[in-house]
């Protein structure tokens, strides 16, 4: 069953991001992907009360002291060519730092390859078949799985300077309990914007905590004329985004875990915890939180509508952060918060999907007079020198690495603080393409209200359940 590739990747490329950027969404960067969210393929969540105070403007978060790298110098070592395939589709922007690795490693050719992230996958195979040098892999993180579980890349475990790192990203590019790539870039991903202006026009001093709140506040937003939220309804492609941080409460927090046991054939998607999550979409819509023909808003629409203060929210990703920066606009004043609590459990934390970088892997194949320069290599691309190159050129809202501060914005300084390590993965990195695109049009009907979470589930399950029929099989 072939699907046509769409992924929330091509959308973001708007963005104008680049290598070293966090992969986004499929739901998701240039030179490597703009931001994957989420899902290699495709085209391819109740309540309680309490509120919390809507913070100001807040500095980095504290971390455990690391030494900063700098980008370090290779001591002469292998002489020669030296193949990096790379996710990236364009090389311009990235060209100082291309000649500075040159620099540091004198006597190695390197032959970057700019593949793509759409033919990266393709390219890759047919070098491998061909029997071409492959020696160092620069990834979208949604990939990273695939070459992980299909023994491609090499287990970085063993690495002295995991504590370079945030933990996110580590967590992130671990599969099967070993780490097969180092995060590099920056970590973002999809959150509520709000306008701090609306709040004020109502009298709100604190952000809703709870799905109580939210109403209690849209009721108010309402009496002024504006709706709660906005969304780029008409863009399938960005209705998963939802489901994932829904599902990651209605889970238990166990959103990836129980999606690698509905794969699996161990769970459902008709089960109680997957139908709930549905639920919380479908609430949304049939409570009247989305602005009036939202499934008819593209991205530039529900920009508008945000910015113009025509809705008060907009789950949207964070490269907004620096655009509204260089782009201000008398009617908003953005701030953000982490998704409201749509369970009754207190301790359920409120994540959000998002993405953590590019993923350097190592060939598992590379011959052995070339581990030196690629472990080498790998250090001085993960450095926090080369890191805040890619930082500063995407606008990074914060970094994979403890000691660069990726934005003084005090915007990006609350994500690093609230939101940055509470990130999980999104999910269509997971889904088959015709799960995610199954998920992409049962969301749209949940919220055009021609659709139940209910039978919206049982389609999902319908979906894949063919898939086994035609021999599809999970690899955890």
């Amino acid at each position: 069953m072939e699907q046509k590739k769409i992924v929330r990747r091509d959308f973001l490329k708007a963005a104008g991001l680049t290598l070293g950027a966090s992969v986004l969404a499929s739901c998701t960067p240039a030179p490597t992907a703009a931001p994957a969210a989420p899902a290699a393929p495709a085209d391819t969540a109740v309540p309680a009360a309490a509120a919390t105070t809507a913070p100001a403007a807040t500095t980095a978060p504290a971390a455990t002291a690391v030494p900063a790298t700098a980008a370090p110098v290779a001591p002469a070592g292998y002489q020669g060519k030296f193949v990096i395939m790379s996710s990236a589709g364009d090389t311009q922007k990235i060209q100082p730092w291309l000649d500075k690795m040159k620099g540091a490693f004198p006597g190695v050719d390197f032959d970057f390859r700019p593949l793509s992230s759409e033919k990266f996958t393709e390219l890759f195979a047919a070098s491998e078949v061909a029997g071409d040098q492959i020696d160092f892999m620069d990834l979208n993180g949604q990939d990273l799985r695939r070459y992980a579980t299909g023994g491609k890349v090499k287990d970085l475990s063993d690495l002295t300077y995991k504590n370079r790192f945030r933990q996110v990203g580590l967590d992130t590019y671990t599969v099967g309990g070993k780490l097969w790539a180092l995060p590099v870039g920056g970590i973002d991903g999809f959150t509520f914007l709000y306008n701090k202006k609306l709040f004020d026009k109502i009298g709100a001093t604190k952000e809703p905590e709870t799905y109580d709140d939210l109403k209690a506040m849209a009721a108010e937003l309402k009496k002024i004329g504006v709706a709660p939220f906005t969304h780029e309804g008409k863009n399938i492609y960005m209705w998963p985004v939802w489901h994932f941080w829904a599902y990651g409460q209605t889970s238990g927090n166990k959103s990836v875990e129980n999606t690698f046991k509905t794969l699996a054939g161990d769970m459902k998607f008709t089960d109680p915890e997957h139908v709930a999550a549905l639920e919380v979409l479908y609430k949304f819509a049939q409570d009247g939180m989305f602005i009036d023909g939202v499934n008819s808003l593209d991205s530039d629409g529900a920009w508008l509508s945000f910015a113009q203060a025509k809705a008060a929210f907009y789950h949207c990703h964070v490269w907004r952060i620096g655009f509204v920066k260089t782009n201000p606009v008398d009617t908003l004043d953005m701030s953000l918060m982490a998704p409201v609590r749509v369970v009754s459990d207190a301790a359920i934390k409120r994540q959000m999907p998002g993405g953590t970088g590019s993923a350097e892997a190592i060939y598992s194949k590379i011959a052995p007079e070339r581990v030196d320069t690629a472990m080498k290599l790998l250090d001085w691309w993960s450095s926090d020198e080369s890191v805040k190159f890619f930082n500063d050129l995407n606008a990074s809202p914060v970094s994979t690495n403890v000691n660069v501060q990726a934005s003084d914005n005090p915007v990006a300084l609350k994500y690093a603080k609230e939101c940055a390590d509470n990130q999980t993965t999104y999910l269509d990195w997971f889904w088959p393409p015709e799960v995610t695109r199954a998920f992409q049009e049962q969301q749209q009907a949940l919220v055009a209200g021609s659709k139940k979470p209910d039978a919206a589930a049982a389609e999902l399950q319908k979906v894949l359940d063919q898939l086994y029929k035609d021999g599809y099989k999970f690899q955890a």
